[in-house]
This record gives C-alpha cells, sequence and structure tokens, in this order.
C-alpha cells in the first residue's frame, strides 16, 4: 500500500463525514445519527457539560479520548489541534485559554476546515483559526505553540516519525503535549494491515504501544509517559482485534534551552533543568517505580496492596439501568475477557465479611483473574521485580475497566475494584466465587494458575449472575496444613506459625511482607500448585488420604 493512497482514501472518508454523507461506523468513530454520536463522546470521556458548552455540529464522534481534559490548558496560551476535525477540541480548548490565548486547528480535508469555521462563526468564537494542512508539514511557524493536542489521528498518518518531528519543531521550547491514540498491543492480521477501510477506521495504521512510546522520544521528547489507557472496546468491533487495541493518552515535553546545565545523577546534561523537590515516583534515570510508600499499604492480608483508586471506567453507569442480563450477552462478556487474558471468571454474592473499606455500591461480583509472569517469579525482591509486578497490576485494572465499560454500554451499573486497591478481600471473594481455595499464605490457589495470579472485581446491579459458591477445592486448606514451604520460603517471616487451642495457626504480619514494596514473590516460586500443579498436587493429596484410609482400616480405627 502507498502513501499517497493512503491519504487520499482517508481524506476521501472524512470528506464525506463532514458532508454528512457516510453513515458507516468505525472502531474510533460511531454513526451519524445524534444521539448515537453523544453516546460515543460521552463513552470517550466528553462529559454532558462540555458538550453542551460548544456547538453541536463539532461533534462527530471520532476520537478515541478527551484530550482537552487531561493538557492542562491555561489561559492565555496558544494551542494547536492536530486533525481538528469539526471543531470539539478546539472549541474546548478556546474556553480554556479566553481571549488572551488562541486555539489553530488543522485539518487536512477542505470539507472539515468549511464546517470547522463555520462552527466557530455560529459559535461566536473570535480566539480560533482553522488551517488546511498536513500532520507531516504544519502549516505553523517554529517554537510558536505553548500546548499541543490530538484526538485519534496521528494513527492515520503513514509516516508517524515526520509527523513527531514537525510536532516537535512548532512546539515551543518547554512546551507540552497530550495526544489521545490508538496503538496495538499484540499482531493484527494483515488483512486488517492491508485494508484502505481498517486504515481510515483507525485501526491499521495503529503502532504497537512501545514503538510508538519511542517514535516521540527519537522526535526529540522528553518525559514521555502514558497518564491513561483502556483496552479499546465497542459492540461492533472486529473479534480479530479484541484485546489488541488500546486506546492512550500521551503526555510529553518539549526541553527548555536555556544556559543553566544541569546534570543527572546518569551522566547526561540536562539543560535548564528546574529547580524543584524530586518526584519520588521517578527512578534516578527517568525509570517509573510506581511503588507505594508505606502510608499509603493497607493492613488487609490480601492480594491487593491497597490505597484509594478512583474508578477509570470510560463508560458511564446508565440513567435507567436493566439488572437482567441475557445468556448469551454474558457469554459474549467472558468470551471479550479471556481474549483480553483474563483466566478464571467467577460469580458470587458481596458479603460484609469480604469488605475492608467501603461498601461496594452493588450487591453482586463478576471475579476476574490474570496471570502472573514467569518473569515476576523468577526476579528476586527489588525495583525490577515491583516494576513487573506493578505492571501486571496496571493490566489488570485496564482490563477490568474496559471490562466494565462493556457492561456499562450494554444497560447495567458497575463499580470497579482495581486489584491493587484494598476495598475487598480479593483472595476470600475468588474463594467465594468457586475459583479455588485460599492457601496458608494468604493467596487464593486455583486449578488453573495455583497462587500466581492477580484478582479483581467488578460490582454490579445485574440479578441473576450464574453463582458458583462450590467447595470442590476446600482440601487445599488440608493440604497446605501439611506443607508448610511458603512459611519457610519468606525472607521477612511474614508468616508466622503460632499455635493454639485449635492446633496450628497461621499469622501473616502485612508490615514484614515486601510483595508490595520490593515485588517478592518467595512465597509462590516455592509452592507446589506453582513448581508441580494443581492436578499433580491433588492426586498426591489422593494418594496419602487413601493410604491413611487403608492403614486405619487395617488397624481397626
Amino acid at each position: 500500500m502507498k502513501e499517497k493512497e493512503i491519504k487520499d482514501f482517508v481524506k476521501e472518508r472524512y470528506s464525506k463525514i463532514a458532508n454528512k454523507t457516510d453513515s458507516s461506523s468505525c472502531s474510533c468513530c460511531s454513526g451519524t445519527e445524534m444521539d448515537g454520536i453523544i453516546m460515543q463522546a460521552k463513552a470517550v470521556g466528553y462529559s454532558d457539560e462540555e458538550i453542551k458548552s460548544i456547538p453541536a455540529d463539532a461533534i462527530f464522534g471520532l476520537g478515541c479520548g478527551n484530550p482537552t481534559a487531561l493538557a492542562e490548558i491555561k489561559k492565555g496560551e496558544t494551542v494547536l489541534d492536530l486533525g481538528s476535525g469539526g471543531g470539539i477540541d478546539v472549541f474546548l480548548a478556546a474556553n480554556k485559554v479566553g481571549d488572551a490565548g488562541k486555539v489553530i486547528g488543522v485539518d487536512m480535508t477542505q470539507e472539515m476546515v468549511k464546517t470547522a469555521t463555520q462552527n466557530a462563526e455560529a459559535g461566536g468564537y473570535d480566539n480560533v483559526e482553522f488551517k488546511l494542512g498536513e500532520i507531516e508539514n504544519l502549516p505553523i511557524e517554529d517554537n510558536s505553540i505553548d500546548v499541543i493536542i490530538s484526538n485519534c489521528v496521528i494513527n492515520l498518518t503513514p509516516n508517524k516519525s515526520v509527523a513527531f518531528k514537525e510536532v516537535f519543531r512548532v512546539l515551543k521550547d518547554g512546551g507540552r503535549i497530550l495526544i489521545s491514540d490508538i496503538v496495538t498491543e499484540g499482531e493484527l492480521p494483515d488483512a486488517v494491515r492491508k485494508s484502505f477501510q481498517a486504515w481510515s477506521e483507525c485501526t491499521a495504521g495503529a503502532m504497537e504501544k512501545q514503538d510508538y512510546l519511542e517514535t516521540i522520544k527519537k522526535a526529540g521528547f522528553k518525559d514521555v509517559e502514558i497518564i491513561k489507557q483502556h483496552f479499546f472496546t465497542e459492540p461492533k468491533l472486529d473479534e480479530r482485534l479484541v484485546g489488541k487495541i488500546t486506546s492512550v493518552q500521551v503526555r510529553a515535553l518539549k526541553e527548555e534551552t536555556v544556559s543553566d546545565d544541569k546534570t543527572a545523577c546518569c551522566g547526561e546534561s540536562i539543560v535548564g533543568a528546574p529547580e524543584k523537590e524530586t518526584d519520588m515516583n521517578l527512578g534516578c534515570c527517568g525509570e517509573t517505580g510506581d511503588m507505594k510508600p508505606e502510608s499509603e499499604i493497607g493492613e488487609s492480608d490480601e492480594c491487593g496492596c491497597g490505597g484509594e483508586f478512583p474508578d477509570e471506567s470510560l463508560v458511564k453507569n446508565p440513567d435507567e439501568p436493566k439488572n437482567m442480563v441475557d445468556p448469551d450477552l454474558l457469554k459474549g462478556f467472558e468470551k471479550f475477557a479471556h481474549a483480553m487474558g483474563i483466566v478464571s471468571i467467577g460469580y458470587t454474592k458481596v458479603i460484609p465479611e469480604l469488605i475492608n473499606a467501603e461498601e461496594p455500591l452493588y450487591p453482586n461480583a463478576i471475579v476476574l483473574t490474570l496471570e502472573m509472569g514467569e518473569d515476576i517469579i523468577e526476579t528476586p525482591p527489588g525495583p525490577e521485580a515491583q516494576q513487573l509486578n506493578d505492571a501486571t497490576y496496571a493490566k489488570l485494572g485496564n482490563i477490568t475497566y474496559a471490562l466494565s465499560d462493556f457492561i456499562r454500554a450494554n444497560g447495567f451499573v458497575t463499580q470497579v475494584a482495581h486489584p491493587y486497591g484494598g476495598m475487598v478481600g480479593f483472595s476470600q471473594l475468588g474463594q467465594k466465587a468457586g475459583l479455588g481455595w485460599i492457601g496458608q499464605s494468604g493467596l487464593l490457589i486455583s486449578p488453573e494458575l495455583g497462587p500466581r495470579q492477580k484478582i479483581s472485581a467488578i460490582f454490579t446491579n445485574i440479578e441473576n449472575l450464574p453463582l458458583n459458591n462450590n467447595v470442590d477445592h476446600s482440601w487445599i486448606s488440608d493440604y497446605c496444613g501439611k506443607c508448610g514451604k511458603c512459611i519457610k520460603a519468606c525472607p521477612e517471616k511474614a508468616l508466622i506459625e503460632t499455635k493454639s487451642c485449635c492446633g496450628k495457626e497461621i499469622e501473616f504480619i502485612q508490615k514484614r511482607c515486601i510483595g508490595c514494596s520490593q515485588g517478592c514473590t518467595y512465597c509462590i516460586g516455592d509452592c507446589p500448585f506453582d513448581e508441580k500443579g494443581y492436578e499433580h498436587v491433588k492426586n498426591k493429596f489422593d494418594k496419602m488420604n487413601a493410604k491413611l484410609t487403608l492403614k486405619k482400616s487395617k488397624s481397626g480405627c
């Protein structure tokens, strides 16, 4: 596929959208019916107040985020919107910069520029301007822009490296970008990559996530970070793309060039480094270390390391929710969940004994598990292990938000319990949902993953979930009582064996555990369920019991 052919097809399609002659839907936009357009705008992050504050004809439902909400736009700034379409983000930014500021929108289709200009005139906007141009050759002067935003547009250009270099050129020293875009996590089929339609629908041109971030860095930007991300989903999403497309909000800075040089700890010269307190979440060389301070680590003896996590589902809860789910819809939900990497799904009622902090808004729980990779288990405690551990928590959190969005989009209300949070006892919740049984380490042991899993939950109002409160895995308690390997494996003595009137008991001392501060997994790595597998341990346990039973019968006991 040639670059010019791709651009021509994209231009033609978005020209039709501007003229309201294209009624098709795509992975980053919805149909032209107004209700659907407004619903899509809300789904990607625009509030009712924002939508009502701008001309209605500026809203096409074409984005994958709300960059103006995260760009921290200030009064008097000059803002550039790449791929401005009907002007939705230009007008929202114009409301923020005020009369002393200015917002410029650039779009490669004449029809969109014309539509946006008409919208500006109708809305009485004097601080905006729309220009015809391409991202790879912006009609903007060097070093003239304070903030650059873009909403699901850069994925449309075949040459993203040139595009980001142009962005860097026009941005002032010390300026910043906030880009909402689509990236991939996993290989897309060749048929999708070679489809003109898929290019215009924001999928074929999407880069792999890490490559996308590296492209921004190579253009000259510093402090490149994803500040928000979700797996992208919509009801008609191609099944081949499920779990492979992510909506990201990326922020980056163009360093100031002043004479007062500072030297970084890694020996690099940082020009104009500001005098301010060090961000404790950054490592020596800019690596992120999302380790929580001790004051934020909860006292809960469950997986989940405490702290509050606001619900980041993109779709709002419906005002008039349904409460009975169709079995086929639930099957579709489970298929979607498994496609994104969820291993086990369980359903249960939330009882008071499971609640650690605030009481969930809804009485029923969908419990989800995600595998912890071998790399986490094999890495000794320390910053690297913690980074791997936190990445798994974050991945499960993002998957859970996407699944919450799926449920909400189909008419039900939800509340997400982030796996790193302390709202509930996740191991206990998993046990009640029939996914496994809690071992001596306090971790859930399941047939699929043993103790090597992270757990999250979605609380919902759905009344007819297929609850599973079986006790098929209760034998694990007896086995673990005879094993004790996890106790011996713990280097910090967080698991203490004590004696009581009822026999031996295991006390878990949260403050001693370094699982949440250094990514320690020794209790998992030494567990027979992880080393040998659930079936192997179960067969061994059954044979031991059979021998004991036979011995007792022979002795007449």
